[in-house]
């Protein structure tokens, strides 16, 4: 995961105060429900896992049958 995509994580968190402060980089992290992140941020990353495993998968069926794979790819897509 880049920096940023841990920053979008944090960006769709909910702070507990409705009056957060916000710092110049535009982060907050008063009061951050750290559980909530750490759950956000689990899903981007078995989300990402999940992809990586897919087009792994497919590409490994393509090497041992392209109309196999053809056929994955138009009946799941490779998300």
């Amino acid at each position: 995961m880049t920096e940023q995509d841990i920053k979008q994580v944090l960006f769709r968190c909910k702070s507990q105060e409705p009056n957060a402060v916000v710092d110049p980089n535009g982060l907050y992290c008063d009061n951050l429900d750290v559980l909530e992140f750490a759950a956000k941020l689990e899903e981007k990353i078995l989300l990402a896992a999940a992809r990586k495993e897919r087009t792994e998968c497919v590409k490994f069926v393509r090497s041992l049958n392209h109309l196999v794979a053809d056929a994955l790819v138009d009946k799941r897509g490779l998300m």
